[in-house]
C-alpha cells in the first residue's frame, strides 16, 4: 500500500562573495524537467495501484512532462524516485516546488505534499490548480517545521528535531494529483520538479574562499 493512503483525505570584498556564492547556491539537490522522459517518477493511489506515469515530450512548461489518467476509484498522485530521497537534511529551510497542471475544473480548493522517513509522516497543502491544462501553476512549499507541516494522525506540526530527521533519510515524497471528487478518469500533469539545497552552507564556502584570498593578500 502507498504511503498516506490511510490521510489522503485529509486534507569589493562584497562583489567577490556575491560572484563567489552565487553560482554555488544556485544548484538543486535534485530537479525533474521531463524533457527526456519520466525519470523514474510514479504513479499512486489509496487502494495501492503503483504504475509509471504518461510522458509526453511536448506541452509541458516548456517541453516534456509526465502525467496521468486516475487509475482507479481511489485518490492518487505523483510519487518521487530515489534521486530525491536519501539523506537530504541539507534542503532543510529551503524550497521544494514543482508545476502541476489539471485536465477537469479543480473541486478540491488544494493538494498536499507528503513526506515520510524516520518512522514520521507530515503532509503540508497547496493550493490547486486555479484553471484547466494547457494552464501550467508553480506551487511551491517549504521544508521546514513552521511553513504549514502537520503530522496527518494528529493534526500537529512537526518538532525542528522531527523535521531534520525526516530530511537526513528522506524515504517517500508524493505530490498529490487528485482534485476532482469521484472523477475515476480525471488527469493531472506534473513538470519543473526542484528541491533546493540550504544555501547558508553554500555561502559559507564563499566567504572562506573570500577569507583565504585576504590571508593570502595580507
Amino acid at each position: 500500500m502507498c504511503m498516506f493512503c490511510r490521510h489522503w483525505s485529509f486534507v569589493s570584498i562584497a562583489g567577490l562573495v556575491v560572484a563567489v556564492a552565487a553560482p554555488l547556491a544556485a544548484a538543486p539537490i535534485a530537479t525533474s524537467t521531463f524533457d527526456a522522459g519520466d525519470e523514474g517518477w510514479t504513479v499512486v493511489t489509496t487502494l495501492g495501484y503503483q504504475g509509471p506515469p504518461q510522458y509526453s515530450s511536448t506541452g509541458g512548461n516548456p517541453d516534456g512532462f509526465i502525467y496521468a489518467v486516475d487509475p482507479d476509484t481511489g485518490a492518487w498522485g505523483f510519487a518521487a524516485p530515489a534521486t530525491f530521497l536519501g539523506p537530504v537534511s541539507e534542503a532543510y529551510g529551503q524550497t521544494f516546488s514543482f508545476d502541476i497542471a489539471a485536465y477537469y475544473d479543480p473541486e478540491y480548493v488544494s493538494g498536499w505534499v507528503g513526506i515520510e522517513g524516520a518512522g514520521y509522516q507530515f503532509v503540508c497543502l497547496f493550493d490547486a490548480p486555479a484553471t484547466t491544462y494547457p494552464d501550467w501553476h508553480g506551487r511551491t512549499v517549504w521544508m521546514t517545521e513552521t511553513a504549514g507541516w502537520v503530522d496527518p494522525d494528529t493534526g500537529l506540526p512537526p518538532t525542528s528535531t522531527q523535521m531534520m530527521a525526516v530530511l537526513s533519510n528522506l524515504e517517500g515524497l508524493v505530490i498529490t494529483a487528485e482534485f476532482v471528487e469521484g472523477l475515476e478518469d480525471d488527469i493531472s500533469g506534473l513538470d519543473n520538479v526542484v528541491l533546493m539545497p540550504e544555501p547558508g552552507t553554500l555561502a559559507l564556502l564563499g566567504l572562506g574562499v573570500v577569507m583565504v584570498l585576504k590571508r593570502r593578500g595580507a
